[in-house]
């Protein structure tokens, strides 16, 4: 077990108290994975979600049942007011929150042709808006002399743009952009990093034939490994020589260059005459 930066050792027994990691959508997919396998390096993991709490219930099951421990933290990130009192619900006394994970990601696609007002507020809310409320709740919130971290979950489109999913893309590449911005503002005290998969598991709204090709269209010539992402977030809470950059998990998939979305381009090679 890799010890998390800060624990407190008790002159009782000398018991290990982790540090808090608050993980945004935390009960499902890349969240999921997160939470579990930073629980077993000894974090405390607040679990936030919206509408998946038997999800994230279950979530946070599966982490006590290896020895872990966390809480539930409920909110809707496209409310501005709920966000602001989010970190509030993080108030575990023995476990102080000091890093984290903005991960929970509006994904609706549409296109700059018939983007709506809504569609776009509704990205550019979750998805940049709330990591920067919570990034500087986050340094509100740490104690002069000590330090914290804070990391994005963007997407490998944000270095090889396309025009699919047109509000999401421009929310992660603005949220790419903000995490350079953030590091600069929150110094030296928060440390803030992004993470940028490439496609890693399938959509409710993908065919198993369309997710078997899509995954292989990269440089590794395989499907992604989700416990990469879990990898290299560990990484980034664990060195704090690493600041204001964001690491692409996608197999290379960003030098590719696709005209659209990695999904998109499957669906139409599978749709030429063999």
């Amino acid at each position: 077990m890799v010890a998390a930066a800060g624990h407190v050792h008790q002159r009782s027994g000398y018991t290990i108290v982790a540090e808090a990691i608050l993980i945004t959508a935390a009960g499902k997919r890349i969240g999921k994975c997160l939470a579990e396998m930073l629980a077993k390096q000894g974090y405390y993991i607040y679990l936030h979600y919206h509408t998946s709490q038997s999800e994230t219930e279950e979530t946070l099951k599966s982490i006590q049942a290896q020895g872990g421990n966390g809480a539930l933290i409920p909110g809707d990130l496209g409310d501005y007011d709920q966000v602001e009192g989010l970190l509030n619900l993080c108030s575990h006394p023995d476990h102080p929150l000091r890093h984290v994970i903005n991960n929970a990601s509006q994904f609706i696609n549409d296109s700059l042709l018939d983007f709506t007002e809504d569609s776009f507020a509704s990205h550019q809310n979750v998805n940049l808006r709330a990591p920067l409320q919570l990034a500087r709740a986050l340094h509100g919130r740490i104690p002069d002399g000590e330090k914290g971290s804070v990391i994005n979950i963007i997407d490998s489109k944000a270095f090889a743009l396309n025009p699919d999913f047109h509000s999401y893309t421009l929310s992660k590449y603005a949220l790419r952009g903000a995490t350079e911005t953030m590091a600069q503002a929150l110094s030296p005290k928060v440390r803030v990093n992004g993470i940028a998969p490439g496609l890693t598991l399938i959509s409710s709204t993908q065919s198993a034939r369309n997710f078997d090709l899509a995954s292989h269209l990269n440089f590794i010539g395989e499907p992604l490994d989700v416990a990469d992402i879990a990898k290299t977030a560990l990484l980034l809470l664990t060195s704090k020589s690493i600041n204001g950059t964001t690491i692409p998990v996608d197999g290379g998939q960003k030098m590719i260059n696709f005209t659209g979305d990695v999904v998109n381009v499957a669906k139409n090679i599978l749709k030429k005459p063999e």
